[in-house]
């Protein structure tokens, strides 16, 4: 059996001369057999696969080359008063010097509470029984909203904190405060970083989405040359350079070859470039 790629549809293989899809249990269907409907929607979703995946490592490489902007301004600054560079954590705002771009980065904790959990709601379960209808129904909507276990038996941290905020006349409330305060076991954090800009320094910033459910297809948006078509036209832009060169070196490496052409040629490579003439004919003259 002879399997090979094929241009007929992204995915497909020529298996003993017969385009084939592979369907969800492995087994190869010629392309004549699916539906029309099933092809297109195929096809359609390996192109946006596609993209989505060059745009997801593109982010990642933006973030990482971000990251090391960031470190190397921190060592400058470091350095300028005298200091060792550590690194840093906390929340920091960087602005350019027209005050109309700014990159921000923010630090989120990840918290998860601990066993002492049981404990404080051991001591809030004690204080509603004893109270009975005498607890305040605000209080107790916030309580039972606190202790409420998600689909994965989680509850939710940010509702049980905001409870050591209440105020409540009762001397096991704050036993109850120190459990929760206790309990809390930082395990990790997630840097953010986020990207402003403004037309005036009056105006208010407005941030650059990075997320697909925040980008709104604007005209800037498709005026702008997108980072693949960047790329497509650098390696057009080598090739067409390299070619030039080449025939360059031809004129001028062979015997009787015209060094007019190759002078032509080098400036055409040089245009390319966007070098202006006036360097050219510099360049030119000195040689």
């Amino acid at each position: 059996m002879t399997v090979q790629q094929t241009i007929n549809h992204p995915g497909a293989v020529i298996v003993d001369g017969i385009a084939r899809l592979p369907d969800d249990k492995g087994n190869l269907v010629a392309l004549a057999n699916i539906k029309p409907m099933d092809l297109l929607m195929d096809e359609m979703v390996r192109k946006v696969v596609a993209y989505g995946e060059d745009l997801s490592a593109e982010l990642a490489r933006f973030a990482a080359h971000t990251d090391a902007d960031i470190a190397a301004l921190d060592a400058l600054i470091a350095q300028d008063y005298g200091v060792e560079p550590k690194e840093t954590k906390g929340n920091r705002t960087f602005t350019s010097f027209d005050g109309l771009l700014q990159v921000k980065v923010a630090v989120s904790e990840r918290i998860v509470l601990g066993p002492e959990l049981q404990a404080a709601k051991t001591v809030l379960d004690s204080l509603i029984r004893e109270r009975g209808t005498g607890v305040d129904p605000f209080l107790m909507t916030l309580i039972q909203r606190a202790f409420k276990v998600d689909q994965e038996g989680k509850v939710d941290v940010r509702s049980i904190l905001a409870l050591r905020r209440m105020q409540v006349d009762d001397p096991r409330w704050p036993d109850f405060c120190r459990a929760i305060d206790d309990s809390v076991r930082v395990v990790g954090s997630k840097r953010y970083i986020r990207i402003y800009r403004r037309p005036n320094p009056q105006a208010n910033w407005s941030m650059v989405p990075l997320d697909l459910a925040a980008v709104e297809p604007t005209p800037a948006a498709f005026e702008r040359r997108s980072l693949r078509r960047q790329v497509e036209e650098t390696e057009q832009l080598n090739t067409r350079l390299a070619d030039l060169l080449d025939r360059a070196l031809m004129h001028l490496s062979l015997e009787g070859g015209n060094t007019e052409v190759a002078r032509d040629l080098i400036a055409s490579s040089l245009r390319l470039l966007g070098i202006p003439e006036r360097i050219q004919a510099g360049s030119q003259g000195e040689g």
